[in-house]
């Protein structure tokens, strides 16, 4: 697999196991970071986009006041204060645009906690490339940083877009799981198949996302 999207750095002057340390990563065209209580107007975005809530059920990002916002981001702060984990805001370089989340987060699976890599684009930014170029960086975040011994994923059958992107990142469908109470493509990517550098192409849309 080749490509040009990159890890960057997580601060060096904080130790990645340190609470309140500041996550930066970035690719050719993105920021990704941790959440930060001022991007109450990032979750209220996110919340209202029909993009983002594409494949997820009914609600499930819903927030009706920014007072919800700012909670919705503590929980998301203290997750990644405690694990170093989340679903974190991406950002287009040059205009800061909020572009989206793409992050990892604990999921449940046959009775044993594993890591889940997840992403939702709003929807002006989707067929641009952003997601696979977001994940490219979170999958060298997840295996060169925390040193996770392998990274899961899940997809509804019917989300083409996310199928691809996933299988041009070098992840491997191994089963099925229920998950939010629907039928998902379960995939997994193993430490041992990741060299540094796997990532998707900035540039070339890998379908809606």
């Amino acid at each position: 697999m080749q490509g040009h999207s990159q890890y960057v750095e997580i601060d060096s002057r904080r130790s990645p196991c340190r609470r309140n340390s500041m996550l930066t990563l970035e690719t050719e065209r993105l920021t990704i970071r941790n959440w930060l209580k001022t991007d109450v107007g990032a979750y209220m975005l996110l919340a209202k986009d029909v993009g983002y809530h594409g494949f997820s059920p009914p609600g499930r990002f819903l927030v009706r006041s920014e007072e919800e916002a700012r909670e919705k981001i503590l929980e998301r702060m203290d997750l990644y204060d405690t694990q170093k984990l989340g679903k974190f805001p991406v950002f287009l370089k040059g205009t800061e645009a909020f572009v989206g989340t793409c992050g990892m987060e604990p999921f449940e699976l046959n009775g044993h906690t594993e890591v889940e890599l997840s992403y939702r684009l709003c929807l002006d930014h989707w067929g641009k490339g952003y997601a696979a170029e977001a994940a490219g960086a979170i999958l060298q975040y997840g295996f060169n940083e925390l040193r996770c011994a392998k990274i899961m994923a899940v997809v509804l059958r019917q989300n083409r877009a996310s199928v691809r992107i996933l299988e041009n990142l070098g992840f491997e469908e191994v089963g099925e799981t229920m998950h939010g109470g629907l039928l998902h493509r379960l995939y997994e990517f193993p430490r041992g198949r990741f060299r540094h550098g796997n990532a998707a192409k900035p540039g070339k849309p890998s379908g809606l996302q």
